[in-house]
């Protein structure tokens, strides 16, 4: 019975094939170790493979010795032992390739160009920011807003854009004066400065050294800066053989001629090889001998305008491609958005150039982009409608309408509902509530405490003035709303009441001076006086508004008729003809008195 247990112990084939593999790809895995030098942590690799190929050959001393082995964890721990060794194995072989993150790459210095190709691979929105930098060229990236993490869930991506030196940065301005030429061309140069004006002149001071100077101190880049330049003694100038000037700057090129006296005209044209502004050529060669102050030798210096460039159907281009061909043609560009029913999402809306202009370098190119459909949003307040409204150019127009429900000023509704599509050239009518309604009450002929009593009870608001009159003292002789008209509670009504008749001046020395002092002045006029104390509030009221001017002129002088007002019509896109203009209403009411003649521009189109 024991040596048939025994046979049977030692038939278990697939463990120890399993054991036998084990160790093989240990040892391999250590030999691999060995042979890979430029494994930076070789030594670490080396160590650890040393102590696996021990751990496995106790694993398998250990196995075959036990006999009371179980065959199933033997099998399981082996195989283990076997896919870690080829994993590691395959690692120093470089078999099997990292897992790639796609992260967002480091732009800076790079061209706006790579940034656009980048975002439309990976579908993330670009948000340009242009600012000035003196170290990054024109168009290239300085920072960005994210970099070196996932692009997964990326939505945009914020980049700041390099439009060059700012031409207004402030420098401080050393005095200049005594310095050489070339010294202030590498001042000029290293600061960007780019309005500098330079001129020559016969001195007895030393030949090619600054002897006046327009200004010193801070100044801007852009600021203007006139240099005069020593040309020495009229004898001590000679002829000079012309240079290379071919691709130089206007500039340098000018200070050259200047500093020898050479006379020359400029003459610009368009070039495609030639950078702007730079030399294209001159009408003498290399090398001539050019005589100070002379007409026979002046020369003609042909400045660069940059290459001319035809402008294409830009309407058909996306913003890569107008980004791109914007910057292949060093020009300038502009992009700007706005909603549109009829453009797709990121499509161009308009161009500032059409097919076919001819433009030079350095323009700038005005893009709108759509933004897709503008839908109807819901708004808590008036206020807040109209601030959306203007920020996207939507035309509105409001009207009024009496109501038990809604507060008065609060919107009653609007023309569109939430989610409408707002389709070009749309007004939206917003109806605004006038509160409830009430009937002015007529109050002619009643007292003071009476007629206020009768509007109290209507819910109106009233204004009191007083008026000379036949009339008993405090009769009401006038209402500036007529009995039976329906307003809205709380208007205001103005009432006019009696302040009795005109007192007679019977003091006739007073007369009698008063009548000499107007025979003795000739056309001089009593001075009028008017007591400004006594005011009164006029509030803009959409129950005032008339289809016309005049319709609206007219309500307004009824409402107040003791405020001398004068009305002017204005265009406007806000608003129906006959309505207030903004201009006036924007505070709502005003304090007037009765002296004083007011202006309410009244919308006229």
């Amino acid at each position: 019975m024991k040596e048939k247990r025994k046979t049977k112990n030692n038939k278990h084939i697939i463990c120890n094939t399993l054991l036998i593999i084990s160790l093989i790809s240990a040892v391999t895995n250590f030999i691999i170790n060995i042979l890979c030098r430029n494994n930076k942590d070789i030594l670490i690799n080396i160590v650890s493979s040393i102590l696996l190929c021990i751990f496995v050959i106790f694993y398998i001393i250990s196995s075959i010795t036990n006999n009371k082995r179980n065959k199933s964890s033997i099998v399981i721990s082996s195989i283990v032992l076997i896919l870690f060794n080829i994993v590691q194995i395959s690692n120093n072989l470089n078999l099997v390739s990292p897992i790639k993150i796609n992260t967002i790459p480091d732009f800076q210095n790079k061209s706006l160009i790579d940034v656009i190709k980048w975002s439309e691979k990976n579908k993330v929105k670009i948000d340009q920011i242009y600012e000035y930098s003196d170290t990054i060229d024109e168009y290239k990236i300085i920072n960005q807003n994210k970099k070196d993490i996932s692009t997964k869930g990326l939505k945009s991506l914020t980049v700041s854009v390099s439009e060059g030196p700012n031409p207004d940065k402030e420098v401080i301005l050393p005095d200049m004066e005594t310095w050489d030429a070339d010294r202030v061309l590498s001042f000029i140069k290293k600061n960007f400065l780019n309005n500098v004006n330079i001129e020559f002149i016969l001195s007895d001071k030393e030949r090619d050294t600054v002897i006046e100077q327009s200004k010193s101190g801070t100044i801007k880049r852009s600021d203007e800066l006139k240099l005069t330049f020593s040309l020495g003694e009229e004898e001590g100038l000679e002829e000079v053989k012309l240079i290379d000037l071919t691709n130089k700057s206007q500039f340098e090129a000018e200070f050259y001629l200047k500093r020898h006296a050479i006379k020359y005209d400029i003459e610009k044209e368009f070039s495609n090889k030639i950078t702007r502004n730079n030399v294209i050529s001159t009408n003498k060669k290399i090398g001539t001998k050019l005589k100070p102050n002379s007409d026979e030798d002046k020369l003609i210096l042909k400045i660069s305008k940059g290459k001319k460039i035809k402008v294409p159907d830009l309407k058909k281009y996306s913003m890569l491609e107008i980004t791109k061909w914007v910057i292949e043609n060093k020009l300038k560009l502009e992009f700007s958005n706005r909603y549109d029913d009829s453009i797709k999402t990121n499509k161009v809306i308009d161009v500032n150039y059409n097919n076919g202009d001819e433009i030079e370098e350095k323009t700038l190119i005005k893009v709108t982009i759509s933004k897709g459909k503008l839908v109807m949003l819901s708004f808590d307040s008036l206020d807040e409608f109209k601030s959306w409204a203007n920020k996207y150019n939507i035309n509105y127009e409001e009207k009024f309408e009496f109501s038990n429900e809604i507060p008065k000023g609060k919107v009653i509704k609007y023309s569109h509902k939430t989610g409408d599509t707002i389709k070009n050239g749309d007004t939206i009518a917003v109806t605004i509530s006038e509160g409830k309604k009430t009937k002015v009450p007529n109050v002619l002929g009643n007292t003071k405490s009476e007629a206020i009593k009768k509007l109290e009870k209507a819910k109106l608001n009233y204004n009191i003035v007083y008026e000379n009159s036949n009339e008993e003292k405090n009769k009401v002789i006038k209402q500036s709303l007529a009995s039976g008209s329906e307003v809205g509670e709380n208007a205001t009504i103005t009432l006019t009441l009696s302040n009795g008749k005109k007192p007679v001046n019977n003091n006739s020395s007073s007369s009698n001076k008063h009548n000499n002092q107007g025979s003795n002045s000739g056309n001089t006029k009593p001075q009028e006086t008017c007591d400004r104390s006594k005011t009164i509030t006029i509030t803009f009221q959409g129950s005032l508004n008339g289809s016309s001017l005049s319709d609206t002129s007219a309500n307004y002088r009824r409402a107040y008729p003791n405020i001398k007002f004068s009305f002017v019509g204005k265009a406007s896109d806000i608003g129906n003809n006959g309505m207030v203009h903004k201009d006036s209403t924007s505070k709502g009411s005003f304090e007037a008195n009765y002296c004083d003649t007011y202006t309410i521009y009244i919308v006229q189109n």
